[in-house]
């Protein structure tokens, strides 16, 4: 009979990926908090322009 492996003995593929990836670039923590903190402003700045398209009456045509 074939045992069934738990999760816990066998990694995700995404998880097997990622770190694969980051051993190739060489990841470390303190990269990935400065990463993270660059997107945060991203995702700011993202939002308020969807809020200004969504406030904008759809008869103005754009410049």
């Amino acid at each position: 009979m074939k045992k069934i492996s738990s999760p816990k003995d066998k990694p995700s593929p995404f998880l097997r990926l990622m770190k694969r990836g980051h051993r190739k670039t060489d990841y470390k923590a303190e990269n990935g908090k400065l990463l993270m903190a660059f997107s945060e402003e991203d995702h700011k700045r993202i939002a308020t322009l969807i809020g200004r398209w969504l406030d904008m009456d759809p008869t103005d045509k754009a410049d």
